[in-house]
């Protein structure tokens, strides 16, 4: 077994568990957070074969996959229990575009067979996409492109993975690049391409559970565009939303990372300063994903500038939690929506009280007839090292 744990978890419907990984250290974190009573803490620090810049779970919640951006090197866990680590097995993903570090190394997990980690490896000018079995380490990898594939995200049946291309050396157009995903997948057939007119420096995609749209964010316009899938290669005309608002200078700031609730009705996008994060909330369609607009803000000081922070939803349906890390530098966070009284006749946007290390906040676009709006809320922030934190993974 991995790591020694410092408390036991305690079995309840409300407690919840989150591993973290770190870019250049070899741990990973075990976090249990009870959102009912808003209560955090660190379970333990497991020692790790290899640094976790990635993190996923299988398919059946057993096994924890790990990949690092330093080296290649993927492992994975048997996860117990009590939510410790043993039988760290080590391998490499394919040989890549002729190196063995990468700028960023992303991995995901299929719901539906063979129930592979899939993942993307990117140099910043040459791109993988790869695909390990949950058993044996069985590999396959695609074709090298040309470009800069920064992100990976599901179709709402799990049989489409989309590639999110940033730019090629031809041209700094955005591709998604969709692989059609079964039990003979070869990676080397391409479904099809979805060219994003106008789309310039893109950084991360999801995709909606139910509808057939993609998010995608810009790092240097700080938008949030929408675009509908399935367009046969031709040029897709996108929908766009400003995150940051006209009294912040948007040349300060990066969008660096967004995320879609477990109740499909929100997505959350963060943005960073040399000196402060932004969390923007949009409220969506359930059910065709369609964006309605910006409901709630909040900032906080933090180190950001150099180390990306990544957003991860929590799985459970009640608050639309997600948690946040490496924001400040080493720290996570849990935040979640609730709600908010508003005074009679007040409109557009409300500043609200701070809530523990949100120190500013704000409910977006209230109407004049509300008497409540959504806001957000801190459900706790834990520093959990003195480097740089990897992307985090919910176990329950």
């Amino acid at each position: 077994m991995f790591g020694l744990f410092i408390l036991l978890s305690v079995a309840s419907a409300k407690v919840h568990h989150f591993y973290v990984g770190q870019i250049y250290s070899t741990a990973i974190h075990a976090l249990e957070l009870d959102d009912e009573l808003r209560t955090l803490y660190e379970m333990g620090i497991i020692p790790t074969t290899t640094a976790s810049s990635s993190l996923a779970i299988d398919h059946s919640g057993k096994l924890l996959f790990a990949s690092s951006q330093n080296d290649g090197a993927l492992a994975k866990y048997d996860i117990r229990s009590d939510y410790s680590l043993s039988n760290g097995v080590k391998t490499t993903i394919p040989a890549s575009c002729n190196s063995t570090a990468f700028s960023t190394l992303h991995i995901t997990s299929s719901n539906q067979a063979p129930y592979s980690i899939y993942g993307s490896a990117s140099t910043g000018n040459c791109s993988v996409v790869f695909s390990t079995s949950v058993l044996g380490f069985k590999s396959l990898r695609s074709k090298e492109f040309d470009g800069d594939i920064r992100s990976l995200a599901w179709s709402p049946n799990g049989r489409h993975l989309h590639a999110l291309d940033s730019h090629t050396s031809a041209s700094a157009a955005t591709s998604i690049f969709n692989f059609n995903i079964n039990d003979d997948s070869s990676l080397n057939d391409l479904n099809q391409t979805d060219i994003l007119a106008n789309v310039t420096n893109a950084e991360q995609m999801v995709t909606h559970p139910t509808g057939n749209l993609v998010y995608v964010i810009t790092k240097d316009t700080n938008e949030l565009v929408t675009i509908p899938l399935q367009c046969a290669g031709t040029s897709v005309s996108p929908s766009r939303f400003k995150i940051l608002p006209a009294s912040i200078n948007p040349s300060l700031y990066t969008t660096l990372s967004l995320a879609i609730s477990s109740s499909k009705n929100s997505l959350w996008t963060l943005s960073q300063s040399p000196a402060q994060v932004v969390v923007t909330v949009f409220s969506l369609d359930p059910t065709t994903g369609a964006v309605i607009g910006a409901v709630a803000r909040a900032g906080w000081t933090g180190d950001g500038a150099y180390s990306p922070a990544h957003i991860s939803p929590a799985p459970f349906v009640g608050n639309d939690i997600v948690a946040i890390t490496n924001s400040p530098v080493g720290y996570t966070a849990f935040i979640g929506l609730d709600q908010g009284t508003t005074a009679k006749g007040e409109t557009g946007d409300i500043k609200v009280a701070g809530d523990e290390f949100l120190e500013e906040g704000w409910m977006l676009n209230v109407k004049s007839d509300a008497v409540m709006a959504p806001k957000l809320k801190s459900f706790g922030r834990i520093g959990l090292a003195f480097d740089s934190l990897g992307e985090g993974v919910w176990a329950d």
